[in-house]
């Protein structure tokens, strides 16, 4: 198990459970009142809490503490271990709930630790006895291509074309001779292919790696920095873009 746990008070402000994820290479969140777990939170949890937030970024925090709080998103009652419950136990325990992490715990309900489907991994890879015969998994095939709906690929210009077509953007939006916005679309779209390029790499590296706990921290990252560069491009942001 991991014995270094982010956790939370369960009446803490809603929105400190966004930093939480933000701030650590976390996608479970123990939430405990005075030591003892009594709910948990995940990166899919903290996803639905995007739902009740407004556009404006300078307004999120306050929006969302008014609104929701942590006993309400969070999941109970919580599937938990002992410190002396073996692995494979713990991995049964996850496939039966259709989770993939499990909080430790103590006689008293005392966070000791969690344990995740990557520590039941790495410790399969060093030759914990296991029970039974893993089935060999199913690999769906993917959908066909509909041949009706070809893509049109486009050639990507070289670095030098790149650059030059960038400066040519910069000058026609700054000295204004850009009638019909063609440096000002440009511009944008490079600030966005340069957001979405970060989070298609991190989003690559997450599938090769084993979806471990730290890139997926990375991505999450990624996908929220793309977003306020998006809020600040349509002017949802308290700090204006600069095109605007």
């Amino acid at each position: 198990m991991t014995e270094t746990v982010v956790a939370i008070e369960v009446d803490r402000p809603a929105s400190e459970v966004l930093d939480c994820f933000l701030q650590y290479p976390i996608h479970h969140l123990p939430v405990v009142r005075a030591g003892r777990l009594v709910g948990m939170l995940s990166s899919a949890d903290v996803m639905k809490l995007e739902f009740f937030m407004p556009r404006v970024a300078a307004q999120s925090a306050r929006f969302l503490d008014s609104r929701v709080t942590i006993d309400r998103v969070m999941r109970t009652p919580v599937i938990s271990v002992s410190s002396v419950t073996s692995v494979a136990e713990a991995a049964e325990r996850m496939v039966g709930a259709g989770v993939h992490a499990l909080p430790v715990v103590d006689e008293d309900d005392r966070l000791l630790g969690i344990v995740t489907t990557t520590d039941v991994i790495r410790s399969l890879l060093h030759g914990v006895p296991r029970r039974g015969v893993v089935p060999p998994r199913t690999l769906e095939q993917p959908p066909a291509d509909d041949p009706c709906e070809e893509p049109e690929y486009r050639l990507r210009p070289t670095d030098t074309e790149y650059r030059t077509a960038m400066r040519t953007a910069v000058e026609l939006h700054v000295e204004e001779r850009d009638p019909r916005y063609l440096g000002k679309t440009l511009l944008y779209l490079d600030q966005r292919r340069s957001s979405l390029e970060k989070v298609f790499t991190l989003a690559d590296r997450f599938l090769r790696t084993g979806q471990d706990e730290q890139t997926h921290a990375l991505l999450l990252k990624s996908i929220h920095a793309a977003k306020r560069a998006e809020e600040h491009a349509t002017a949802q942001a308290r700090v204006p873009f600069p095109l605007e």
